[in-house]
C-alpha cells in the first residue's frame, strides 16, 4: 500500500473531527461544515496531486501567504 501525503492525513484528521464532534453534539453546525469542507477538499488535492504535478499550486500558496503576512 502506498503511503498516504500530508493533504490526504489531514484531509482524514479533519472528517475524524466532524465524525466525533456529531456523534457526541460538541461542535456547532457551522464547524462541523467547515470540518467537512475542508477534510473533502485536502483529500481531493491529495488524491490529484499523487498523479499529477502541482508544484504550481505550491507556489502560489507560497505568494499568496507572503501577500497576507507582509501587510
Amino acid at each position: 500500500m502506498k503511503k498516504l501525503n500530508n493533504y490526504i492525513k489531514f484531509g482524514l484528521i479533519f472528517y475524524v473531527t466532524f465524525l466525533i464532534g456529531n456523534v457526541f453534539n460538541l461542535l456547532p453546525e457551522f464547524t462541523k461544515g467547515l470540518c467537512v469542507g475542508l477534510g473533502s477538499i485536502l483529500v481531493f488535492i491529495g488524491i490529484y496531486s499523487e498523479k499529477h504535478d502541482i508544484s504550481k499550486l505550491r507556489s502560489y500558496k507560497k505568494v499568496l501567504l507572503r501577500r497576507v503576512l507582509s501587510k
